[in-house]
């Protein structure tokens, strides 16, 4: 029974995480097929945030690039329940917090509010999950004692 609900938390647990990610596929996706700015010209009004005025316009390429890179090991490490992917996730978390704060402004379309919610809503159930929830178990040590 107990190994049985394990299997379930860990199904569910997976299942947060591919939500997530087909989320975000349709979050980066979605504006850059229509390319809203450009028909309403809104993209000049944008503030572009300390991020770009204080380190140059190449800051936000690599810290793209790297934060995608590091938000794919997190998630390939918590999917296969590896002990140290929790804390690599909770970095990638705080440090796209305080990116996201300094970044400038984000339009959010309407069909793209939801998305958004719903992505970060499965961010804080997976946190929640890994260190509160029932499958912190499942990310701890594993010893093996050989006698």
């Amino acid at each position: 029974m107990i190994n049985e609900k394990a299997d379930v938390n860990k199904l569910f647990f997976r299942r947060i995480i591919l939500l997530m990610v087909f989320t975000v596929i349709l979050t980066g996706l979605i504006p850059s097929i229509f390319d809203f700015e450009k028909y309403y010209g809104i993209s000049r009004f944008i503030n572009p945030g300390y991020v770009s005025v204080l380190l140059d316009g190449k800051f936000e390429f690599y810290a793209t690039i790297f934060m995608s890179f590091f938000s794919l090991i997190s998630l390939i490490l918590i999917y296969f329940f590896v002990p140290i992917g929790k804390y690599f996730f909770l970095t990638y978390f705080s440090l796209n917090f305080f990116l996201i704060m300094f970044g400038g402004d984000i339009i959010n379309y309407g069909f793209l509010y939801p998305l958004e919610w719903l992505k970060n809503v499965t961010e804080a159930l997976l946190l929640y999950q890994m260190f509160l929830g029932g499958n912190k178990e499942n990310f701890r040590k594993k010893i093996k004692i050989i006698s």
